[in-house]
């Protein structure tokens, strides 16, 4: 076993000589010194487990030694050498922080005793430190490294303790709590964060319940739990506050209940589209019947015609040709000869446009597959445009420039075409906000697709009135909308970003110009990912 190592501090050369033989025949390493200034020359170059000093000296004392020891955050036990045996000023000496005193005239005995029980004092007590310090160090670990902020508040909402994930949401670490309410947008309780901290401090019950703030990162939803930090009692003297994110998980469940709407709405496109289809082409059948009868009576009139002009030649017949002609007067035939073709002709055109709208109808409801499969991106689009034609149409052009060489893309295709449907109607809303400012009557949307290196791009543009610089960076932000209250729900271009980006492993930019117009541009990689 190692022996301990003394330093002894007296200005008496034979107490120093006494206790320094006591000390060394009992296997404890010493060095002496007669003042506090050599004391801590040698402490620069030595370590010691205990020291043994007088307390009054002259010059510097031993509780001068002792604050020196405290400053220079040496930890090492003190034992004081002094002839006081007044209790008062004994435990004055003990609160400097002293691990034992020794009377002079002191025994052998007693020298030996309080130098052993000092040394093992320090030893339980540096032990203690050391599993403290690695307790806090495995607590540190794990509160630094769980997914949700931890706040430990006190009664006045200061501060105590803070992790680095509160850091990342709020920025600097704040010097009290009521950044709570001043950064909070929503809340399902109508009392600040801070009463209800308090009602926690002052009635030992837990609360939890969801908010909204802004962060960082843009608004974020949070599920808060508040507990009282110190055992059961009534009256707590500090709060814990857990803030866990749940923007994720929202908006995948939100996600959820749209894929579940947009799916319930697609199976009843899709039936209202069988229904339409079956009508649609018994009257396209009767009609193309009718315009091929047509033509059988247009061949009956013109011989009619004939017949009648041959009979108006002959005297016999002239009174039959004029009640002809005054029948055919009557029935105003020349006008339904003349109007009858083009009536069946644009009926043909109306039954083909209602076919058109069923088929894009029924490809954009499709559910689709969980499995990326090759997809015609061009066809994507003009299906897309087909069915949200009544979204521009009575604002915007729409025009088209479609690569013939576009080569098939890996999707998801009924996401890809939710996609490019918000694209278009946002393209759509904003140039309304045009015409209803008069700038111009009708705008223009433009649909590009063209090869790119590896993979295609697909533009979808405007030209309505550009987004403000002010908030461009947050457009693709979950619920952010400039549309009015029942107009918007600020999950379009989130979605978009997330199906491009997350799902497909592309990517989704946009130029803007004030008074000019946006375009966004689509890059979709020909390897799946």
């Amino acid at each position: 076993m190692m022996s301990h190592s003394i330093l002894i501090v007296d200005d008496e050369p034979a107490i120093r000589g006494l206790l320094k033989s006591i000390l060394i025949e009992a296997g404890y390493s010493v060095h002496d010194v007669d003042c506090v200034a050599e004391a801590k020359k040698i402490l620069t170059s030595h370590n010691f487990d205990l020291i043994a000093t007088d307390l009054n000296m002259p010059g510097e004392s031993g509780l001068d030694l002792i604050e020196h020891l405290h400053r220079q955050q040496l930890d090492i036990a003190v034992v004081m050498v002094t002839i006081m045996d007044n209790p008062i000023e004994a435990s004055k000496i003990l609160e400097a922080g002293i691990y034992g005193y020794i009377v002079k005239p002191f025994s052998r005995n007693l020298v030996l005793i309080t130098i052993a029980n000092a040394l093992r004092r320090h030893q339980l007590e540096m032990q203690n430190k050391a599993s403290r310090q690695n307790l806090q160090t495995k607590l540190t670990t794990i509160t630094e490294n769980v997914h949700v902020g931890l706040l430990l508040l006190d009664t006045e909402l200061k501060v105590i303790e803070a992790n680095t994930k509160v850091g990342s949401w709020f920025g600097t670490i704040p010097q009290d709590g009521f950044f709570l309410d001043n950064n909070c947008l929503h809340s399902e309780i109508d009392s600040p964060c801070s009463v209800s901290i308090h009602k926690v401090l002052t009635e030992g019950t837990p609360l939890q319940y969801k908010a909204r703030y802004e962060t960082a990162n843009g608004q974020r939803d949070f599920q808060l739990s508040i507990l009282p930090a110190i055992g059961d009692s009534l009256a707590s003297s500090s709060a814990v506050l857990m803030l866990e994110d749940q923007t994720e998980h929202l908006t995948m469940e939100r996600e959820f209940r749209q894929a579940q709407k947009l799916e319930a709405i697609g199976q009843l496109a899709a039936g209202i589209a069988h229904e339409i289809n079956t009508p649609v082409q018994y009257i396209g059948d009767n009609i193309r019947f009718i315009s091929d009868g047509l033509k059988d009576l247009e061949k009956f009139f013109e011989g009619l015609q004939n017949l009648q002009e041959t009979c108006g030649k002959s005297a016999e017949m002239t009174e039959c040709s004029q009640r002809m002609t005054a029948l055919a007067d009557e029935a105003d035939l020349d006008y339904l000869r003349e109007e009858l073709p083009q009536t069946i002709a644009q009926s043909m055109e109306g039954v083909a446009r209602i076919t058109s709208i069923i088929k894009a109808m029924k490809e954009f409801s499709h559910p689709g597959t969980s499995e990326k499969v090759a997809t015609d991106i061009n066809h994507c689009l003009e299906s897309t445009i087909t069915v949200s034609r009544n979204e521009w149409k009575y604002v915007a052009d729409l025009e088209t420039e479609l690569a013939s060489d576009l080569p098939p893309v890996p999707c998801l295709t009924g996401e890809l075409n939710q996609v490019f449907l918000n694209l278009i109607i946002n393209a759509a809303h904003a140039i309304n906000a045009r015409v209803q400012q008069g700038h111009y009557s009708k705008g223009t949307i433009r649909v590009t697709t063209r090869p790119a290196e590896e993979g295609v791009e697909i533009l979808i543009g405007d030209n309505g009135g550009g987004i403000p610089a002010e908030i461009q960076h947050r457009i693709f932000d979950p619920f952010f909308t400039t549309k009015g209250v029942g107009k918007g729900t600020g999950q379009g271009l989130s979605i978009a970003r997330n199906i491009v980006i997350e799902k497909h492993g592309g990517k989704l930019s946009f130029n803007t110009s004030a008074g000019e117009g946006t375009t966004f541009a689509i890059f979709l990689p020909l390897a799946p990912v």
